[in-house]
């Protein structure tokens, strides 16, 4: 699958195929991610993508096997003038594809984003329970740099998230 692996930015003819993946991350309804009642609809997914289009600071980065989206990366930077340095993101892989390096190059293709726009740090929240993105970001050489204890309700169980940074 590696092989026949795209990461580019998304693309206005990629809706359907985004739109797909989202539902399906909605579905799944993973207690490592934050839940919403609903996948977003096309039109959502629409503005998204020209959102992203439409401020260079942003990307919206996608993995595609084949025409399928298999993995998605959405990098923004903060707007405030001391702090225009740093973007922060949030990333998900489809279910089938997990385990096989795509979160990885999803990353690596941030900090090329990032790099060219004049970025010099990363940061990101990840739940505390989600040890497999943990242990990735870890060895992408992120660092805990906080703890917010409690911040996300599980069902009945309060969840830390963690804060993780990362110069670039």
């Amino acid at each position: 699958m590696l092989d026949a692996l795209m990461i580019r930015t998304a693309l206005p003819s990629d809706m359907d195929a985004l739109a797909t993946y989202l539902t399906a991350i909605v579905a799944e309804r993973l207690p490592v991610l934050f839940v919403r009642d609903a996948p977003p609809s096309l039109e959502q997914v629409v503005t998204m993508i020209a959102r992203h289009a439409d401020d260079e600071r942003s990307c919206l980065l996608l993995a595609l096997d084949g025409d399928a989206v298999v993995g998605m990366l959405d990098f923004s930077g903060y707007a405030r003038t001391q702090q225009r340095h740093v973007g922060t993101f949030g990333m998900s892989v489809a279910r089938d594809a997990r385990g096989r390096g795509i979160g990885t190059r999803l990353l690596r293709s941030l900090y090329d984003f990032a790099k060219e726009h004049g970025y010099r740090r990363l940061e990101l929240e990840v739940f505390a329970t989600n040890t497999a993105a943990i242990a990735l970001y870890e060895r992408e050489g992120f660092v805990h740099e906080g703890r917010r204890h409690g911040a996300v309700m599980v069902g009945e169980e309060a969840v830390d998230l963690v804060m993780m940074g990362k110069g670039i």
